[in-house]
């Protein structure tokens, strides 16, 4: 009756589809890419890093050609999903888009493509791409996948409703705030998250149920086809939520 439990996982899950060899496909592509170099690179190489359903990819002295041309040869693929550049590039998104911009971040990171109404072989949704670590069948995350971004948060004890079902955005770092919050210890002046408030017991008032959406949209005309990607955002409160993500080349 003093204790409030917290089951969180890190992140959802989906099954692979397709396992993708992003480097060989690069190299015979016409690019120089590899996971690491024996030696030291050239200008333009591309050192390519595999993380399930993500890939980052560094451009030796972020040459600009080179990576205009990676960026080309991405949306022209089958297996791209969303893109982030550093530097702007059309038809993707800025790295800030999702605060990826950190000092070490790469000059390009791909989402793979997935598909949330394509069934695995139990007959459980979500699907996608990934890198080529894992084989096709098995499960792995990190796209933009709504199976791979809503993870699950399960809570019980005295200071939460018991049967309730929380509708509106959280995400994980929400709980270190919540957590401060109950024990009603002092927060640090910058402090990521909002406290869980609508789950709580006793709720001195009814919390806010406005949600603002908002579908960032980034196109690329060819004279072969258009590659589009869309990326889903929401705001409760002050927190901004990833919801989701995906993109695709269409031939004319």
């Amino acid at each position: 009756d003093s204790t409030d439990i917290f089951v969180v996982s890190d992140h959802g899950f989906s099954t692979i589809r397709r396992s993708i060899d992003v480097v060989a496909l690069l190299n015979k592509a016409g690019f120089h890419a590899a996971q690491e170099f024996s030696e030291t690179p050239r200008p333009g190489d591309i050192l390519v890093c595999g993380n399930g359903g993500t890939v980052l990819f560094y451009v030796r002295d972020h040459d600009r050609a080179v990576t205009q041309r990676l960026v080309d040869w991405l949306q022209h693929s089958d297996f791209a999903g969303v893109i982030f550049a550093r530097n702007k590039l059309d038809g993707t998104f800025p790295l800030n888009a999702a605060r990826l911009d950190t000092s070490n971040a790469p000059d390009i990171m791909m989402s793979f493509r997935c598909d949330g109404q394509m069934q695995n072989q139990f007959g459980v949704a979500g699907m996608i791409d990934a890198d080529w670590n894992r084989k096709a069948g098995e499960g792995t995350h990190a796209t933009l996948s709504a199976f791979d971004i809503h993870n699950t948060l399960i809570a019980a004890g005295p200071d939460l409703q018991v049967g309730f079902e929380d509708k509106l955005p959280t995400a994980n770092v929400d709980i270190a705030r919540e957590i401060i919050q109950i024990l009603d210890l002092p927060l640090p002046q910058e402090f990521a998250g909002r406290g869980l408030m609508e789950a709580r017991r006793n709720l001195s008032q009814k919390p806010s149920t406005e949600v603002r959406s908002q579908i960032l949209e980034a196109s690329r005309d060819f004279s072969d086809g258009r590659w589009k990607q869309t990326f889903q955002v929401s705001r409760y409160l002050a927190v901004e939520y990833i919801d989701e993500g995906n993109g695709s080349f269409t031939k004319k």
